[in-house]
């Protein structure tokens, strides 16, 4: 959901940014630039503080839509195809990762240009990141199984392996209570981890194959779509971890 209040779409099939008017369900398209046809296999967006919607394609660039003034831009990644989540900080800034690439980059966001940060362990395949509360980027590390984080104040990184013997940490998402939020595919699992307490608490589901991509939520919920099972759950929970 945008600042606006409006949903807004990578859409893969037409390389394009999409918005959806919740009044009156009006569609607009921001095709990309006719030069990044026809493939470049859009992935996840967030905003930044100034009301503009960054973007990831998995084939290799990661581009900025100013809506107001229908301005696009796209940049290459560097190392090349792999970038995957991303997130926007409270104080507005944008975070990457590549999952090919296996690392985390922060976006300047008057010049577009990217540096990146390397988490301490080598080829993790980080696919997913979220901002806490703090401005802390979390990760979801395909490869490895950990949960790492990142804080941009201090230059500190921490990881953290879920539990199991070969876990696959996929979607990762931080609530307004700052726990830390990951599906887990190998054990077909959504997990919340206590950066507190530093403990795991698993919640399996009850059909196989669950396949969660993404989650999102608010106090007291975590929302999960498993697109293996083709249905949105909820789980709903105290705020603290004993």
């Amino acid at each position: 959901m945008g600042p606006d209040g409006a949903p807004w779409f990578t859409d893969g099939g037409q390389n394009a940014i999409v918005r959806v008017d919740p009044a009156t369900k009006q569609v607009k398209i921001w095709p990309l630039p006719a030069e990044r046809m026809p493939y470049i296999n859009l992935n996840t967006a967030a905003f930044d503080g100034q009301g503009r919607i960054w973007f990831t394609g998995q084939n290799g660039i990661y581009g900025r839509l100013n809506p107001m003034a229908g301005d696009m831009k796209v940049w290459d990644a560097p190392r090349g195809p792999g970038p995957y989540g991303i997130t926007g900080t409270p104080n507005g800034d944008i975070w990457f990762v590549s999952l090919a690439g296996s690392y985390l980059a922060n976006v300047d966001l008057k010049t577009g240009a990217a540096t990146v940060y390397e988490p301490p362990t080598k080829d993790q395949g980080a696919r997913r990141v979220w901002s806490d509360s703090k401005g802390r980027l979390w990760i979801s590390e395909w490869n490895s199984g950990n949960v790492s984080v990142y804080d941009p104040t201090d230059k500190s990184w921490k990881q953290w392996k879920l539990p199991g013997e070969k876990p696959r940490t996929y979607a990762v998402w931080v609530d307004p209570d700052d726990k830390v939020w990951l599906s887990e595919w190998a054990a077909n699992a959504i997990v919340r981890f206590d950066p507190a307490s530093e403990k795991f608490e698993s919640f399996p589901s009850n059909r196989k194959n669950a396949n969660v991509r993404q989650m999102l939520g608010r106090k007291g919920e975590t929302w999960i779509a498993e697109s293996g099972t083709e249905r949105i759950r909820v789980i709903r929970h105290s705020v603290r971890i004993n």
